[in-house]
């Protein structure tokens, strides 16, 4: 009892210190901002966790009243300033970390994704990058292909059926069976059976409960350690991604234990086990929450990007129609899509395609960065080195400045940069930059342009009557967007590859 009256007094002044430092000694603080957020994380966990996801709008907020430059929490800085962002988000030879309160809110502990510091995770990505290049992601058209008949063979049971079909259910199983067949060898079959939407219900628990983890880290090692009985009774959620963890587990098992290794270019685990690795960086557990990463940010953002591009394509027959004459020259026979590199150089396609990332904006969240060995400067403003200092996508995606009327699904706007000589491209950061941009862009594009081309191609539909822009409003950060009305892109198929 006695040392409950002491440690509950020195926990009060201790918390009292610390925000009496955070307020008038610590580095940040003659940077503007709000007391409250200077002095405490309970600022951000009201936003994110109280009011479920709505710290972003904010932060919308406090640049408004505070300018380009904020202090977001006691040891964070936003800068709404998309000339800054290659700054914060830069390449080599620049080292940047990664903030560990971002890094951790997947639950993994070795994956790439969760890799604070500079050196390990670019030794963690260099394993990786080749299986990832553009050349690589080229030579997969078939497995790309084979799962794009798979989706429209899905279409084609709703057509016959005469139900609506979940354009996003759809899109999550195409993106996870892709990623899968590529990254382990086998696909998850989502697209073949009634299980479907379990990989995709999966990653998006793992992004909702990411805002916890920020504030609590919990390992998912952890919950692994419980029967998986008990688990589904109590957390049903839990249990689906426990369920995938192990799928992915067994795995990598199978490569660890092969008689015979594997060559590294047949899944990312024979990659993995490359002898010449230390000891650590071959383990299981190691493997596991690699092939969980991979999975879950091969998932999520390609099934929501896919899905919002033909939410906007159904909803503006004009241009759906200018697509369907652009493929259909270089498509005629609807069973033969052309090669990769033809559908890229298609100006409207691609035009789609820029737009659907622009507005499905990758992470909804800011992913903050850290230069661990300079000090960077923001005009007037001298930010100490070792400061987490993030762009959040969502604020250069809809700058009027770069893209007028920004909430317009406008494809014309890329071909119209490149015609004048501008590289708008360069504006689009839903992979993020630098050293640490998402690995998988290319097979997400590639997902992107054979995807929306076969569909638009072959596949007469239209929006069902309570498919609305709400479907694709962000309202909710959870890492990814979560929109204003969840409940689906459905459309009404009318035919299949008679068009």
């Amino acid at each position: 009892m006695l040392a409950f009256y002491i440690l509950v007094p020195t926990l009060i002044l201790y918390g009292l210190l610390k925000v009496f430092y955070n307020l008038f000694f610590h580095p940040l603080a003659k940077f503007p901002g709000p007391k409250l957020a200077a002095a405490t994380h309970l600022y951000e966990f009201y936003w994110s966790i109280v009011r479920d996801g709505e710290f972003i709008w904010q932060i919308e907020r406090l640049h408004e009243q505070y300018g380009p430059i904020v202090r977001i929490t006691p040891r964070e800085l936003h800068i709404n300033d998309p000339s800054f962002y290659n700054e914060i988000y830069a390449g080599n030879p620049k080292r940047v970390d990664g903030d560990y309160r971002f890094t951790r809110s997947t639950g993994l502990t070795s994956s790439m994704f969760s890799t604070a510091d500079h050196d390990l995770h670019q030794s963690r990505r260099s394993i990786l990058t080749k299986f990832f290049s553009r050349r690589s992601i080229a030579n997969i058209q078939p497995i790309i292909q084979d799962k794009v008949e798979r989706f429209i063979e899905r279409l084609r049971d709703a057509s016959r059926d005469g139900y609506p079909a979940d354009l996003s259910k759809l899109s999550a199983a195409f993106a996870a069976d892709t990623v899968s067949h590529y990254a382990y060898g086998v696909s998850m079959g989502c697209l073949d059976g009634e299980a479907q939407n379990i990989i995709g219900d999966a990653m998006s628990a793992v992004f909702t409960y990411s805002q916890w983890l920020r504030f609590i880290p919990i390992r998912f090692t952890h919950a692994k350690r419980l029967h998986p009985g008990l688990v589904k009774r109590i957390w049903p959620t839990g249990a689906m991604i426990l369920d995938t963890h192990r799928t992915i587990r067994s795995l990598a098992l199978e490569v660890l234990n092969a008689k015979e290794p594997k060559a590294p270019h047949e899944n990312i685990f024979a990659a993995l086990v490359d002898p010449t690795l230390p000891a650590e960086e071959r383990s299981l557990g190691r493997l596991e929450d690699e092939g969980f990463a991979v999975l879950g940010a091969g998932t999520e953002t390609t099934a929501y990007s896919a899905s919002v591009t033909m939410f906007y394509l159904l909803d503006n027959p004009h241009i759906f129609s200018k697509l369907y004459d652009e493929i259909k020259a270089v498509m005629p026979d609807p069973a033969e899509c052309p090669q990769l590199s033809v559908l890229e150089n298609l100006p409207l396609l691609r035009g789609v395609v820029n737009e659907g990332f622009r507005l499905s904006f990758g992470t909804m969240s800011r992913n903050p960065r850290i230069a661990p060995d300079r000090i960077l400067q923001y005009k007037d403003w001298a930010i100490p080195a070792g400061t987490p200092c993030s762009t959040s996508t969502y604020f250069v995606h809809t700058n009027p400045e770069i893209f007028p009327n920004p909430w317009v699904f406008d494809p014309w706007r890329w071909i119209g940069a490149q015609e004048e000589g501008e590289h708008l491209e360069s504006r689009l950061v839903n992979f993020a930059k630098g050293t640490r941009a998402c690995i998988g862009l290319n097979l997400a594009s590639a997902e992107m342009y054979m995807l929306t081309a076969s569909l638009v191609r072959r596949v007469k539909m239209k929006l069902c009557e309570d498919t609305t822009i709400d479907c694709v409003t962000p309202a909710r950060d959870h890492t990814v967007v979560v929109p204003k009305d969840t409940s689906g892109i459905k459309v009404m198929v009318l035919d299949v590859d008679t068009m």
